[in-house]
């Protein structure tokens, strides 16, 4: 539901006028409907397009509980086409319900997805190994353009955008030890996949982060 005129009125992404509050969960804002199938539905993140029409990112699986019992959890995609919800699978699967990176919006047919998609050394815990992830046909086919961590010692996760971000400075994300309190650096990378971790101590206003060797 969006609303055009700061919260007096609200409607669904095709323009109908919705009654507030939202007294039932079965209303025309429904985009989809997943508890009847006995599934989970996790948001990572919504953009829009040029037309203004959202895209929205989530994580599917079969429970709340962690494991490979409710596996396996699929990253898809669902966009208001101005007339209908169309819904696809990445065939991007993941370990963990919490597993989290957004989508970028780079055209309204090149999109981008850079989230711990591989699992990591603390399998099935939130995180894992960060790769990059393209479509340029609008979310219907998708590759896997760069493995950007391997071999980490603890599990990368909740990657994030940078608002108006630059192709510098294209994401940011913390690692840490899924099973045990533990130290966490931070990292961030560019539009290419390169990654850099940002210095544990800062002896002035200015350092120079350390480039993660590459993995292909």
């Amino acid at each position: 539901m969006e609303s055009d005129d700061f919260g007096a009125t609200w409607k669904t992404a095709g323009g109908q006028v919705l009654a507030t509050p939202l007294a039932d969960k079965a209303n025309p804002a429904l985009v989809l409907e997943y508890e009847s199938k006995g599934r989970n539905c996790y948001i990572k993140d919504v953009q829009f397009d040029s037309k203004g029409h959202p895209i929205i990112l989530f994580v599917l699986s079969k429970g709340y509980q962690s494991g490979p019992a409710n596996g396996p959890r699929e990253w898809r995609t669902v966009r208001w086409t101005g007339t209908e919800w169309q819904e696809r699978f990445t065939g991007i699967v993941s370990g963990n319900n919490y597993d989290t990176g957004p989508v970028y919006v780079e055209s309204d047919t090149t999109w981008r997805i850079i989230g711990p998609t591989e699992l990591g050394p603390q399998p099935y815990n939130p995180g894992g190994e960060i790769a990059m992830w393209l479509t340029e046909d609008a979310g219907t086919t998708w590759r896997k353009v760069r493995q950007m961590t391997a071999g980490s010692a603890m599990n990368h996760t909740y990657v994030r955008r940078p608002v108006n971000a630059h192709p510098d400075f294209y994401g940011f994300w913390a690692d840490g030890h899924g099973r045990k309190p533990s130290a966490s650096s931070l990292y961030f990378c560019n539009q290419k996949g390169d990654v850099f971790r940002l210095p544990a101590v800062m002896d002035g206003d200015f350092a120079q982060p350390e480039k993660v060797p590459a993995k292909e």
